[in-house]
């Protein structure tokens, strides 16, 4: 949306986004070191950085570890972060995340941790970023040279607000609603189809430092449904070459304001199919 392309000033954003997609053939510094990165180094980098800017990772558990805020649980293959709700129906959605400063007129969701946190926290899964293959791209674009970034499956827990008490005043003392967990692409409501989003991936792009900034923290869009380049994860779909298709799903959404958790899983490496068959964990 036009209203949506710039914040507070920051005219050149147009501009950021094409230099953008040229960066994407020659990854950052951060990129660079955070492949190098296996998941065992996780260890090594739970002492305090001796560089002031770099975020702190500290061993917090066996196989788990915090940036920052972001919890990341190494043997599970999880990265945890929080937010709340910021829409509960409505659209056009072209972001299923931002911070709070971002782009909330079409977000579902808005997001505490910092976005270079949450980036390296992906890193440190050896998740390698690169291009969504579900972008239709130009003939003379350098993209296509890229191999595509590693998929993920993305999560939304909450827990829903307690029923009104019945006038009996039975269940004065009734248990607090269980915690719900659903696939973060429920969320989405497909306009043009007239239903939910089915179940679908989300791809780690990566976003760059872009003129000595990094490209997430420009606009704050941390997870896109609409192609961005500056993102940190987008939809792997094809409806992502386009703002035209979705609102939020206000069937299943909880009330603006309300506390979720974000959970990034890295998939388990598929096996070999045996003629059996797998159901889906999730």
């Amino acid at each position: 949306m036009p209203g949506g392309r710039h914040l507070r000033g920051v005219a050149p954003i147009e501009k950021l986004r094409q230099n953008a997609g040229r960066a994407l053939l020659a990854r950052s510094v951060f990129f660079c070191v955070g492949l190098a990165l296996p998941a065992l180094a996780l260890a090594a980098l739970s002492q305090p950085s001796q560089a002031p800017s770099a975020p702190l990772v500290r061993k917090v558990a066996p196989h788990r570890y915090q940036v920052g805020e972001i919890l990341i649980d190494a043997r599970a293959g999880t990265v945890r972060c929080h937010g709340r709700v910021n829409m509960s129906e409505g659209g056009p959605i072209e972001l299923l995340a931002c911070l709070p400063r971002g782009k909330t007129h079409e977000s579902v969701f808005t997001m505490d941790p910092r976005p270079k946190n949450l980036q390296l926290a992906l890193l440190l899964l050896d998740l390698k970023p690169g291009r969504n293959p579900a972008v239709k791209r130009t003939d003379d674009s350098p993209e296509p040279a890229i191999p595509p970034g590693d998929k993920v499956n993305i999560f939304v827990r909450w827990r829903p607000a307690p029923r009104a008490p019945a006038d009996t005043g039975q269940q004065e003392n009734a248990p607090a609603p269980k915690m719900r967990q659903v696939r973060a692409e429920r969320f989405l409501y497909n306009i043009q189809a007239d239903t939910p989003l089915g179940q679908a991936d989300w791809v780690f792009l990566g976003s760059q430092f872009v003129e000595g900034r990094f490209g997430a923290d420009i606009e704050g869009s941390i997870i896109t449904t609409f192609h961005d380049p500056l993102a940190i994860l987008e939809l792997a779909h094809p409806t992502v070459n386009d703002d035209i298709y979705y609102c939020v799903n206000k069937r299943l959404c909880p009330p603006i304001g309300t506390p979720v958790e974000l959970i990034i899983k890295k998939p388990k490496p598929k096996l070999k199919d045996k003629g059996s068959g797998r159901k889906d964990e999730h």
